[in-house]
């Protein structure tokens, strides 16, 4: 029986009705070129210069080399950083991006900020590009792509648009592996709506961005509304998801890195396989050889009560907006809740002293020593604060 016989004759004409002033009023853009952008949150409400040594080193040889490597270069990073990020490790991150004019970085004041600044920026971009599509990427700032995933999204992009369809349609890449990257170690993996990867292509005057929900339940939340689906299946994994502990995923007791290492189907990922999302030889040395800090406690833990905190910033923010910037008194209350930000995630790596193997100096200079010298950003370095 057909889903629309079960429904009264009149609601069936109200549906029919607004599904034709939707189509009314949402025609085809004009250009059906589009603007692809690849989002990635970097450190956001992270103050630790030890925190940065680390995850930079996993940004440059492994996220950052499956960008470089890609066949189809066609997009632009836009990389979401703190506005009060660290000096060294933003002089890093700018190093990096000195020679790499698709790299944007975007300053943002909270993690809630992320997405609003994300979708105002990628509208306006689109705008100023003269296009009529934006499609929006999934990556996490310790995660991969292989080479070719960013040339199979366009071309699934121009399949889907050249089928005349005006609705968004959300790209999924479900094969992929998890891995620890400082064993070189994992199995192969399948996700119905990966975190990395994941993409959704969207009218770019309305784009909301892959961001807008969680990556689980994305196509859950906006099937209903008419959103296709599309997934890229096949037989060579899309992308490498890392397990480490600096994860803000990684709670007490937790044994997902292990779980990873340690599974009935796991190998040991080889120079060949890892040459595929473009992270090179020595990037793997310095990956197996460089120990991998250790937190003072669960991530996740801290990461839950910096939001806690981020929400009273954010209410503080409104109740301004309500009454007007002049309240020297609020803004001395956001002032003071800042700092507290800021000292709660300053000092998350703990200090191996009592291990002579890895004392202090040894365990953070290899990591920074592992990570590119800062150098005079070039001018090619876009950064804006947004939002």
């Amino acid at each position: 029986m057909r889903l629309t016989r079960l429904l009264p004759a009149r609601l069936r004409r109200r549906l029919r009705a607004a599904a034709n002033a939707r189509a009314a009023t949402a025609p085809l853009p004009a250009s059906r070129e589009l603007l692809h952008v690849i989002a990635t949150r970097h450190g956001i409400g992270v103050f630790d210069e030890q925190w940065f040594a680390y995850r930079q080193l996993l940004l440059e040889h492994v996220t950052l080399a499956s960008l470089d490597a890609q066949t189809h270069r066609d997009f632009v990073w836009l990389i979401a950083i703190d506005r009060e990020m660290p000096p060294v490790a933003r002089q890093r991150l700018e190093a990096l991006a000195a020679e790499r004019p698709w790299i944007h970085l975007a300053e943002t004041e909270l993690k809630r900020d992320f997405v609003p600044d994300l979708v105002a920026w990628t509208r306006e971009e689109a705008r100023a590009r003269g296009k009529g599509w934006a499609l929006t990427t999934r990556l996490d700032d310790d995660d991969a792509l292989h080479r070719g995933l960013v040339g199979r999204l366009h071309e699934a992009a121009a399949a889907y648009l050249g089928e005349g369809r005006a609705a968004p349609a959300i790209l999924a890449p479900t094969l992929g592996c998890n891995w620890v990257p400082s064993e070189a170690a994992g199995h192969r993996a399948y996700h119905h709506s990966p975190s990395i990867g994941l993409s959704l292509l969207e009218p770019a005057d309305r784009a909301a961005t892959v961001y807008r929900r969680n990556h689980s339940t994305l196509a859950q939340t906006l099937v209903p509304g008419g959103v296709s689906v599309r997934h890229l299946d096949g037989e060579t994994p899309s992308w490498l998801y890392a397990h480490t502990g600096l994860s803000d995923q990684q709670r007490d007791g937790s044994e997902r890195m292990s779980k990873v290492a340690d599974h009935q189907h796991a190998v040991t990922f080889d120079a060949d396989a890892l040459a595929e999302f473009g992270i090179t030889p020595e990037g793997l040395r310095l990956l197996r050889r460089t120990p991998e800090p250790e937190p003072h406690e669960t991530l996740h833990l801290l990461n839950r009560r910096g939001l806690d905190v981020e929400q009273e910033i954010h209410d503080l923010r409104e109740a301004m907006s309500r009454g007007g910037d002049g309240d020297a008194a609020l803004r001395g209350k956001i002032a003071k809740l800042h700092a507290e930000r800021r000292r709660m995630h300053e000092h998350l790596i703990r200090l191996a002293a009592s291990d002579p193997g890895h004392q202090p100096e040894n365990r953070a200079s290899m990591a920074t020593r592992a990570v590119a010298s800062p150098q005079s950003p070039a001018a090619c370095i876009r950064i804006s604060a947004i939002g």
